[in-house]
């Protein structure tokens, strides 16, 4: 067996823990993000925003737990999805490079 598939995976999940943390000390920090803290006194009675126009609105809470695992599950979907579609992919341009080749060598 080749250990470097294991090195590769534990290094990924390795470096997966570590994100993980400092997102979650990230959010303990005292200071406020840009956008994230009270509204200056110039501008407490900004306009609306225009015809056609809104204004984003910015959580200034953490994510919970649910939200978290719901985002896990979505990423494993989507890497699966798309490690599936690869390998068809890749699969199908070997058989058309197959193909091309033995149809050559039968002329």
């Amino acid at each position: 067996m080749d250990v470097g598939y294991l090195i590769v995976v534990a290094i990924s999940l390795l470096v997966g823990v570590a994100v993980f943390v400092a997102t979650l000390w990230a959010g303990r920090e005292e200071e406020l993000a840009v956008g994230f803290g009270g509204e200056p006194a110039g501008e407490a009675g900004a306009d609306e925003a225009g015809a056609g126009y809104t204004y984003l609105r910015v959580s200034t809470r953490g994510t919970s737990w649910r939200e978290r695992l719901q985002g896990l599950v979505g990423l494993i979907v989507l890497l699966t999805a798309a490690a599936a579609a690869l390998a068809l992919g890749i699969y199908q341009l070997g058989h058309l490079i197959n193909r091309t080749i033995e149809r050559f060598l039968q002329q």
